[in-house]
């Protein structure tokens, strides 16, 4: 009975974490032009201090409101293709 708890337990705690992730994709089709601060560091893989170096130092469309940030797509879209390299 134990071992069925806590396989029912496991389960539960899956299909939250799908919830969260399925909730997050509805966030970005209903604000599809602007991108989270938090998903465009976690996309670049970067910490706090180089997106504030971004954010002083590349010309990205940033709306703000209070204390959080997002950033319109295709200002992401004109960094990354002004940063090809051949």
């Amino acid at each position: 009975m134990d071992e069925i708890l806590v396989k029912l337990e496991k389960i539960t705690a899956e299909l939250a974490s799908i919830k969260r992730k399925l909730d997050e994709s509805d966030i970005s089709r209903n604000f599809g032009n602007w991108v989270p601060r938090k998903k465009l560091m976690e996309f670049l893989d970067y910490g706090d201090t180089q997106m504030a170096e971004i954010f002083k130092s590349c010309d990205l469309v940033i709306s703000e409101i209070g204390n959080r940030k997002f950033v319109k797509r295709e200002s992401i879209i004109r960094l990354l293709e002004k940063n090809i390299r051949q």
